[in-house]
């Protein structure tokens, strides 16, 4: 690692040069969350550029190419069977699907899940889960009008030791449904429906699955781009913390006894009495018509 002259920290990894085992270090070390293969193609990717990666690079890498961002297991799957859907009821294909309610309406779906996090800490890791769903419908200029969180656990009633680093599901259920309750009570949208699912196999990764459902009216759908050169973007929302930090390489990470101690850092912090007025301020932005995208 050789720290480069730039006005802010900026480190040159040696990954030209590194053999295997140095690849699994480098990912290991830089919690970048990426397989040995993965880091074959990385290098090979520099080699031909001809110079080292900076950490910056590496780090948008482990994010960008994490399961949570690119779905690497599920995406085959979903190619097969959704993306070539062609449907002239999809309105929109942007942080949340958007389709035709009727002439003047949308309505907009988001299901994400928070397994990881909420198998580390099941109170914020639901709690979260439910924050970045509704994002992303308001994302579309849809007002959020319910959520639903079809759930699995390993057996409730399990004896017995647990894995090393896996939580009793007993916890984990009690401390998922709260998450997910409170945030959507300080929020103001409820919970319409949700299920319950045991089996063994969830013992040692339980499924959070969390959805949401908005309605826009189709004239103040919005993208989810910048539409042209020379835009404004505005951050705003809740002030940003060290929380969270490798929350998507975690989830590409299995759960082992240190975990816990490892990547607590990765599960966000909830902050849903900021969010309930950000909600108010971005769908007025829509509605009004002062925004290209969100």
């Amino acid at each position: 690692m050789v720290k480069r002259d730039a006005p802010y920290d900026l480190f040159d990894i040696k990954i030209r040069d590194a053999t295997d085992a140095d690849l699994e270090d480098i990912s290991s070390n830089l919690s970048l969350g990426l397989s040995l293969d993965e880091m074959k193609a990385v290098k090979e990717y520099f080699v031909k550029e001809g110079r080292d990666a900076t950490d910056v690079e590496l780090q948008s890498l482990g994010q960008a190419w994490s399961e949570h961002c690119c779905y690497k297991s599920s995406k085959p799957v979903l190619k097969e069977f959704v993306f070539g859907i062609n449907r002239d009821d999809v309105l929109s294909r942007g942080d949340a699907g958007v389709m035709v309610f009727d002439d003047d309406y949308g309505y907009a779906l988001r299901v994400e899940s928070h397994n990881h996090p909420s198998a580390i800490e099941p109170y914020g890791g639901a709690a979260t889960g439910i924050g970045g769903i509704v994002r992303d419908v308001i994302c579309m200029g849809a007002q959020p009008i319910g959520l639903a969180d079809p759930l699995c656990f390993g057996y409730p009633d399990r004896k017995g030791e647990m894995p090393p680093g896996i939580k009793h599901p007993r916890y984990l259920m009690s401390g998922v449904v709260s998450g997910i309750r409170d945030y959507g009570n300080r929020i103001g949208i409820p919970t319409i429906t949700g299920g319950f699912f045991f089996d063994e196999s969830y013992t040692g990764n339980c499924l959070v699955n969390v959805c949401c459902l908005g309605i826009v009216k189709r004239k103040d759908l919005l993208n989810n781009f910048a539409s042209a050169p020379g835009e404004i973007m505005i951050l705003f929302g809740g002030r940003t913390g060290r929380d969270g930090i490798h929350g998507v390489n975690f989830a590409s990470k299995d759960i082992t006894a240190t975990s816990e101690d490892d990547s607590r850092g990765a599960v966000q912090l909830g902050d849903p009495i900021t969010k309930e007025p950000v909600i108010h301020a971005c769908l007025e932005l829509a509605q009004k018509h002062l925004v290209t995208g969100m």
